[in-house]
């Protein structure tokens, strides 16, 4: 009897142990799965990266807006590389090295290049960029996104011929994002965002100059001299961004319709004083000038587009409206925040090639406005 009940506990107690074991590799299993799911979620380090072909035409070249006293028809494609590289990233934080590189060729005889067809490569980006959602909870998201700093470099031939050196700034960007009809198709989230910045501009000379100009000109002794100097105008010393967000997703997460609107103020040098001119025979004059030049301009922003996503979320087709041009135009007059000479219409085709190699979990482009909104449109 003593022996049966040692041989009954003993087979108890072999049921137990492999029991518990089994549990246990079950366990296993699954955490090891939990985590092989969450290493799969690991985007690439250069996610987010994009490439750009927009065509872009004046809306007066298109028939649409008032007739200015010349026609000056323009078109034109700018092409757009944003390489992207993640040194650090969590759930809700990261820290990634951000670019972009840009180039046009007008293909109208406008008065805006040298030669017909000119390719003109525009000013590069450089910056570091740390990201932090300080609420991500459902449809509800919180986001600061900084480039810190932010370097533009003058590799436009306009920027280094002016005499550009270095352009040395930081850009906020404030998304707060929220549902509208949660679990619906038509309208079912958007975001506001709030976009700020300021540069200062590193400069061989106050006013833009050319050393390769040598214009004959004279001067108020009748001497002819030579003046390297390309405009009137001085370079902005100071400049700023001061912009806001409005998105919306129109249905579902394939149509979303976005604007962007702000002011760019920009402080310009200090001409230097103007020093009497002495003659022997007739003494001195003072030159006349300006009693108090201002120094403050300031350009309108305004960006309005509709855009669709297409080839599994790869590639992004934009129809838009932008008027982005100075206040006060080359004729004196005040210009319009909504239309001006500057005012064009525009097609963009955005391709982000690593929706291709790992599309993130959940929601798709149009429905994370951290991945969205947070690529800072570093023109800007």
């Amino acid at each position: 009897m003593a022996a049966r009940l040692v041989r009954t506990l003993t087979a108890l107690a072999l049921v137990a142990v492999s029991g518990n074991a089994y549990a246990q590799g079950t366990a296993d299993q699954a955490v090891t799965s939990a985590q092989r799911k969450k290493e799969g979620e690991k985007r690439v380090a250069w996610h987010d990266s994009t490439a750009i072909w927009q065509q872009r035409a004046t809306a007066q070249t298109l028939g649409i807006g008032g007739d200015f006293q010349s026609t000056d028809p323009y078109y034109d494609w700018v092409f757009y590389l944003r390489p992207r590289y993640y040194v650090w990233e969590n759930d809700t934080s990261s820290l990634s090295v951000r670019g972009q590189l840009a180039g046009s060729i007008e293909l109208t005889n406008s008065d805006t290049t040298t030669r017909q067809r000119e390719f003109e490569l525009q000013d590069t980006i450089l910056t570091l960029a740390p990201e932090h959602a300080f609420v991500k909870h459902g449809e509800y998201l919180t986001d600061l996104t900084l480039s810190l700093p932010r370097f533009v470099l003058p590799t436009s031939r306009a920027g280094y011929e002016s005499g550009k050196i270095l352009q040395v700034g930081v850009r906020a960007l404030f998304v707060q994002a929220f549902p509208l009809r949660e679990g619906g198709d038509w309208l079912a989230r958007g975001y506001l965002g709030f976009r700020g910045g300021y540069d200062y501009q590193f400069a061989r000379s106050v006013v833009p100059e050319s050393s390769t100009l040598d214009r004959v000109t004279t001067d108020l002794e009748g001497h002819l001299v030579t003046n390297d100097q390309l405009a009137g105008g001085a370079l902005a010393e100071h400049s700023g961004v001061i912009h806001g967000i409005v998105h919306g997703d129109i249905f579902k997460d394939f149509i979303a319709l976005e604007s962007e609107f702000g002011l760019d103020p920009a402080y310009k040098f200090a001409l230097p004083a103007v020093t009497p001119v002495c003659n022997v025979s007739t003494g001195c004059v003072q030159p006349t000038d300006v009693s108090d030049p201002q120094r403050l301009a300031t350009s309108t922003y305004l960006d309005v587009y509709l855009e669709v996503l297409t080839f599994e979320h790869s590639l992004k087709v934009s129809a838009g409206y932008e008027n982005i041009t100075a206040q006060l135009g080359p004729d004196g007059q005040r210009r319009g925040f909504f239309y001006s000479p500057d005012a064009k219409l525009y097609v963009k085709l955005e391709f982000q090639p690593d929706f291709l190699v790992k599309r993130p979990e959940g929601k798709t482009a149009l429905g994370t406005p951290r991945a969205r909104v947070a690529d800072a449109r570093l023109r800007r």
